[in-house]
């Protein structure tokens, strides 16, 4: 049994929940360390103090401690913001952790081999009956930065013996593990070893999984399993010549790596923007600068060695300075011109489609390529023939029974969100009562234009400071359950939304990187349960809205399926969105359905009051005008007259005013000897 004066109780636990047993802890010779001065002496350096206590694994070899151990504190010191969760000795180069049932494996060239990363992992697997080598690290096996194994290693005896690589699970995402496998296989195999790679599955919520969580979770008859699924190795000769990475030219190298990537003539990987995207069925997306970084690694590892983080990241400014779009506006076609405007096709899986030449029956698509240059596509196929979606038209004429021009106008949206084009410069709103359907259709919208072109932000994070950085690379942003809380910031909200809708060049500040200034190609789509209160004195904001009306509330008895039915129509709802898209050029505005009419007055008002009682007391004419005292005193009472209890004062009146109506003069007339300060161009209706 182990020795519990050794071990501090959660140092025990830790050691437990490898599934370690108390004979194997004693025999591995684990132990607890509380004193700081020891642990220092362990390690050769110096230690933050409150690293004490400490988990200790000294290594041994067969005749007993061979003078190297690594440490596991209670509270580990932290490097660029990570826990450092193990030290190892100064000075020293790495060692091989062996547990006591593995050494006579070691000594029988027959006898197979498990190498693993980690003391507790390769004890476990020892005590299971599976003869287990940890490394310190999946780079554990090298001596030093030399490209050869350690001297323990390179010292066996390996010639036909059988050897699984087992690292934890999640090396299938990391390409720096892969590597590490790929190159310590290269050595065994070049030894002489029959090398295999097993693949540890994912945990529950995808958690990694190592050895040791494996042979607890499934037991020794599961890993033998899949040990007889294990598969060869990536082929790599590690005998072949590998040059020194410091005599590589970064330039070449980004050259050498694009040109991998190109097709039809363009690099499928480019900088734009101060971020990577690359080209993923039809469209760019987002690629981590991480994820390039491994790519390089993996690639580069193949014919240099003593590659340094440094040169990979020389290799990286390349990639930006030789792939980056620094004048380009997307949608656009890159290298030569393509066949139509950019601004006026539709990507999808099967193609890119250009509508005009769908309307007009002519030749209307090719290929997917890398020279389009877009974030938007469809994830689906697009089918010229599609059938009518009936279920779609079912759902529409249930939401408005009697409203054909709500009905065309949601088809013109539909149209509008399938190119580029913003041209209309106008916001959808859709508002009705709770499951009155708006959900609904917003999921469709998503579903239509394609889940990775969609943003979801609220009101209130599009007003924060980062707020316009998930825009970026989106068509489409739908905004659920429009209302401001009073704490949000209401002018910066309306601000965004006006120069998102309005197309402006706007400079987005983003998390950790650089600013970036360009123009959001950006649908907007609010949807709300009542109108926001959203206060623009210039009445701007509520003219850019095309609002749409739901009445009927389908609370209580919704029908669950509805939305995955609607989804398998997606073919056939796109064809009748090009529908609303040709009328829409054709007439070459929005219509605002009559339905709504009242909503949208009533949202005009509620954002400039001054406009909409200048609108319903007032005349504005050249050679008008209204003392400053009289026109205030009539806006108060009309204030009055709606139950607007806390109207603005007079400064706060006149300057919403001018907002709303910029042309307005002053002047100062003399009425009974007196000059009157008046507004110029501007009277009240004689029956007011």
């Amino acid at each position: 049994m182990a020795d519990k004066k050794k071990l501090h109780p959660n140092h025990l636990r830790d050691l437990r929940g490898s599934g370690l047993s108390d004979d194997a802890i004693a025999a591995c010779g684990f132990y607890s360390e509380a004193e700081y001065v020891k642990l220092t002496q362990l390690l050769g350096r110096r230690l933050a103090k409150r690293c004490a206590p400490a988990l200790v694994f000294p290594f041994r070899g067969p005749n007993g401690s061979n003078g190297y151990c690594r440490i596991k504190p209670d509270n580990p010191r932290k490097l660029k913001g990570k826990p450092v969760k193990y030290e190892s000795p100064s000075g020293r180069k790495n060692e091989v952790f062996v547990p006591p049932g593995t050494f006579a494996a070691i000594e029988d060239p027959a006898a197979t081999l498990l190498i693993t990363e980690g003391e507790k992992k390769s004890a476990k697997a020892d005590q299971e009956g599976f003869p287990c080598l940890g490394l310190v690290g999946v780079f554990g096996w090298k001596d030093g930065r030399a490209e050869r194994m350690l001297s323990l290693l390179s010292t066996m005896e390996w010639k036909r013996r059988p050897v699984f690589l087992v690292f934890d699970s999640d090396i299938t995402d990391n390409p720096n593990i892969q590597d590490a496998e790929a190159r310590l296989a290269a050595q065994l195999l070049n030894h002489g070893a029959r090398v295999r790679c097993v693949r540890l599955p994912d945990g529950d919520n995808d958690a990694k999984v190592g050895l040791d969580d494996y042979l607890v979770s499934h037991g020794p008859d599961a890993m033998q399993a899949l040990l007889k699924d294990a598969t060869e190795p990536d082929p790599v000769d590690a005998g072949a010549a590998k040059v020194p990475a410091n005599t590589l030219d970064p330039a070449t190298e980004a050259k050498e790596i694009l040109a991998r990537c190109e097709q039809d003539g363009v690099s499928r990987l480019q900088y734009y923007r101060g971020t990577f995207y690359g080209w993923v069925k039809g469209a760019y997306r987002l690629r981590d600068v991480e994820h390039v970084r491994g790519e390089i690694i993996r690639c580069v590892n193949q014919y240099a060695h003593g590659l340094t983080g440094s040169i990979v990241s020389n290799i990286v400014d390349q990639i930006k300075a030789q792939a980056g779009l620094w004048d380009v506006e997307t949608p656009a076609w890159l290298g030569k011109p393509g066949p139509w405007p950019a601004d006026e096709v539709l990507v999808a899986r099967n193609g890119i489609f250009h509508l005009p030449s769908i309307i007009a029956g002519k030749e209307s698509s090719i290929k997917p390529t890398p020279r389009l240059f877009t974030m938007a596509a469809v994830e689906y196929d697009v089918a010229l023939d599609a059938y009518k979606p009936v279920e779609w038209f079912r759902f529409l004429n249930a939401l408005w029974p009697d409203d054909p021009q709500s009905i065309a106008a949601l088809q013109e949206w539909f149209g509008y969100l399938l190119t580029a084009d913003t041209s209309q410069q106008k916001i959808l709103f859709l508002v009705g009562p709770k499951r009155s359907g708006k959900g609904t259709v917003a999921r469709i919208i998503r579903g239509l234009v394609g889940t990775e072109s969609v943003a979801g932000p609220t009101l209130a994070t599009l007003g924060s400071h980062f707020g316009l950085w998930p825009l970026l690379g989106k068509s489409v942003a739908i905004i659920p359950d429009a209302r401001l809380s009073g704490r949000s910031d209401r002018a910066m909200v309306i601000e965004r939304l006006l120069s998102v809708s309005g197309e402006d060049a706007l400079t987005i500040d983003r998390k950790h990187l650089g600013f970036v200034t360009t123009k959001l190609p950006t649908w907007l789509i609010l949807v709300s349960n009542e109108l926001p209160r959203l206060a623009d004195a210039s009445g701007a904001l509520a003219s850019r809205m095309v609002v749409l009306r739901l009445s009927q509330s389908w609370y209580g008895k919704e029908d669950t399926g509805l939305t995955d039915k609607l989804l398998g129509e997606l073919p056939g709802i796109l064809l009748w969105g090009i529908g609303g898209w040709a009328r829409l050029q054709q007439r070459g505005h929005f219509v605002q359905p009559e339905s709504a009419g009242d909503l949208v007055h009533e949202m005009y008002e509620l954002a400039s009051p001054a406009s909409a009682f200048v609108e319903a007391c007032c005349d504005l004419s050249p050679e008008a005008q209204v003392s400053r005292a009289d026109l205030f005193n009539a806006y108060l009472e009309w204030c009055k007259d709606r139950g607007r209890n806390h109207p603005e004062d007079q400064a706060g009146f006149g300057r919403n005013l001018r907002a709303a109506f910029p042309l307005l003069g002053d002047c100062q007339p003399r009425l009974n000897g007196k000059k009157v300060r008046c507004y110029a161009g501007i009277r009240l209706k004689t029956e007011f």
